[in-house]
């Protein structure tokens, strides 16, 4: 059994030059100061990284990996769907270069529609760096392209 939490991450409007920045922040801290303490008060849970797991498709996979990365306190699992940073390797340095990061992370899995992959379009690139950032620095993680699908 398992509890999903699936807070709005449309923190910003889009139309604000630092939506991804600003959301970013705000979803880390809503997670850290109100969502995680309200679902461990409610229910039971298994406090801690290895009974938390964050995933999302798209900006919910760009969120994963920017909160969830520099979150190992909270997270222990991820799931990265359709989404991925061009930037990863100075965007997500500190994970890469955690000498702990494969004793942190139980699962990590990086995914992506068939077609979005060979379009390489915005959304395909990202989730190439990332998966070529996980791979030089030896982070262990599933890949996964398939499913006849883009970004969906």
């Amino acid at each position: 059994p398992m509890i999903i939490a699936m807070p709005n991450n449309q923190m910003v409007h889009r139309g604000n030059p630092e939506f991804r920045t600003l959301g970013t922040d705000l979803l880390e801290r809503d997670l850290r100061e109100h969502i995680i303490p309200l679902v461990d008060r409610l229910y039971s849970t298994v406090k801690g990284p290895k009974g938390r797991a964050m995933a999302g498709l798209s900006m919910g996979g760009g969120h994963t990996q920017m909160v969830g990365f520099r979150s190992l306190d909270l997270f222990g699992s991820f799931g990265i769907l359709s989404a991925g940073n061009r930037e990863t390797e100075t965007q997500s340095a500190k994970f890469l270069n955690d000498p702990e990061v494969n004793k942190k992370v139980n699962y990590l899995l990086v995914a992506q529609g068939t077609f979005e992959s060979k379009g390489m379009g915005p959304t395909g690139q990202g989730t190439a760096a990332l998966k070529a950032a996980l791979e030089k620095h030896g982070v262990k993680h599933e890949y996964y392209e398939g499913g006849g699908g883009a970004h969906d």
